[in-house]
């Protein structure tokens, strides 16, 4: 069979690509800022994003049972939200306790809260779990247990896998931001390969239930993504703002920081990776290549998953919020489990002391 044109050469293909562009660019701007004014801000940002995230999510299956079930079920809507608050109290009053007991000076601050936030949280627990069962009803039982299934698989996307998303915001804006990079360029780089050489080689789609992913955007993007991870990270490793972690939750705006580098940000003169010998180059390098890994081969099936979703329910897009993007899901789906990954590797690999060698030995 004949070999498809490139999708640069289809009608409409730069019209789209314009609106896209303008789009990605007030978004960069806009979360530049954000980053600019620090740690606290950043982390408010994610809240914000949870919040509109899940809201999608919920949406695309409530949307066909709109009107029959506003009426047939009590709270309906209200518990789904009940869930997500509780878990969002849960994850982020455990970071503010562990934040409060490594910096003794926020402590005494919020020592009571401390104390009782378990409590709370398993209070919270009790009140909606108690309300989700007591308001099953028979004539509807079928459906209501499949929507709190829907919601609790939800919440294991858009608040599980990003527990610890605030301990990497506080632990150094690097290991937020860096990741992010990474995904975003890995979209990047997948939409432009794909669009000059896809199914130029390989006819086969690389998901079938997202029939523009192929083979040619995988590859492509996964080698320069790493390309860039090696080269990039030492650049923002030097900044101070983005390596140095926080010490307090301040609503200051870019609050000064000041540390010494950690070891995996020095420059060294030599190390030795095996039987192979790098000169000049730091540690963060070689993890980078491991983040790099990790944000073209499994994170892009955040975004599978997201398509799965889009097409069991029969929807484009989550949203329509960003232009020629959709809506926050089509935007973050791979940034959940790669802020799940960057916690889990700094800290196995990264965070105990001399942790990097596990690599360069």
């Amino acid at each position: 069979p004949p070999r498809p044109p490139p999708a640069v050469t289809q009608p409409g293909f730069w019209r789209s690509f314009a609106t896209r562009a303008k789009a990605a660019l007030a978004m960069m701007v806009c979360f530049l800022c954000i980053l600019w004014a620090g740690h606290f801000y950043v982390w408010l940002l994610i809240l914000m994003l949870q919040v509109l995230s899940f809201r999608e999510l919920l949406n695309v299956r409530y949307q066909d049972y709109k009107k029959d079930t506003e009426k047939a079920m009590p709270l309906f809507r209200t518990l789904q939200w009940g869930w997500f608050y509780a878990a969002q109290f849960y994850v982020y009053a455990d970071f503010v306790h562990e934040f409060a007991l490594q910096n003794h000076t926020q402590h005494k601050l919020t020592q009571p809260f401390s104390r009782y936030w378990e409590a709370i949280s398993f209070f919270l627990y009790c009140v909606v779990f108690t309300l989700s069962v007591y308001t099953l009803r028979v004539d509807a039982v079928r459906y209501q247990v499949g929507q709190l299934s829907w919601t609790i698989v939800t919440l294991c996307i858009v608040v599980g896998q990003m527990k610890f998303v605030a301990h990497n915001i506080f632990e150094g804006l690097f290991w937020f931001f860096f990741p992010v990079w990474l995904v975003v360029h890995n979209d990047c780089w997948a939409y432009a390969w794909g669009a000059l050489l896809g199914r130029r080689f390989i006819t086969q789609p690389f998901f079938s239930l997202s029939p523009k992913k192929t083979w040619e955007g995988f590859v492509g993007a996964l080698v320069s993504t790493i390309v860039v991870a090696f080269y990039t990270a030492p650049l923002f490793a030097r900044s101070r703002w983005l390596s140095c972690p926080a010490t307090s939750l301040t609503l200051r705006f870019h609050e000064p920081l000041a540390c010494e580098p950690a070891a995996v940000f020095r420059t060294r003169s030599e190390m030795k990776l095996g039987f192979v010998t790098l000169r000049d180059v730091s540690p963060i390098q070689l993890h980078a290549v491991v983040f790099g890994l990790f944000a073209s081969v499994v994170a892009p099936f955040g975004g599978f998953l997201a398509s799965a979703i889009k097409r069991a329910y029969e929807v484009k897009d989550f949203d329509s919020l960003i232009p020629g993007h959709g809506g926050v899901t089509d935007r973050v789906d791979c940034e959940f489990i790669m802020a799940l990954f960057v916690y889990v590797y700094h800290k196995t690999f990264i965070a105990e002391p001399e942790g990097w060698r596990a690599l360069a030995a």
